[in-house]
């Protein structure tokens, strides 16, 4: 028992440390880099959980996203790509979404990330809830709106 429970914190803290977060360079800003935000929906579904996905720009983590939340950043001109991952143990887990795209300098891009309710499964002594993730392209109004 000991050494299971000591496994599963060397696996937490590796994962912990080995996340290498992103770091916009200080001379970007909104004229010369594209403004991204990633932004999570207000659906309810799974909202209680308390590990939350984790968005990344070319494998270089933005931020994780709790139900109605967003992070913005500042990106240079290019072709890029965008990543979502699943929380497993707190630490990033399967992959769930992934965007390439071409940024250009001065422009707004937003990308919406959904986790909804798909199934439920029966089981021995109870059920259990699954849902699917989406990350996609959206526009302004749907970022404010949060939906």
């Amino acid at each position: 028992m000991r050494f299971l429970l000591i496994s599963i914190l060397s696996i937490f803290c590796i994962g912990c440390s080995s996340t290498t977060q992103y770091i916009a360079d200080t001379t970007l800003n909104e004229n010369n880099a594209s403004t991204v935000y990633i932004y999570r929906t207000d659906v309810s579904f799974h909202s209680l959980n308390p590990e939350k996905p984790f968005f990344f720009l070319d494998d270089k983590l933005v931020g994780k996203l709790g139900t109605g939340q967003s992070v913005r950043f500042f990106v240079a001109p290019g072709e890029h790509t965008i990543t979502s991952k699943e929380s497993f143990l707190f630490t990033p887990g399967s992959q769930s979404g992934d965007i390439i795209g071409e940024f250009k300098s001065g422009e707004t891009y937003y990308f919406r990330y959904s986790k909804d309710f798909s199934s439920i499964y029966p089981t021995g002594t109870g059920f259990v809830m699954s849902g699917e993730s989406s990350l996609r392209p959206a526009t302004k109004k749907s970022f404010d709106d949060k939906s």
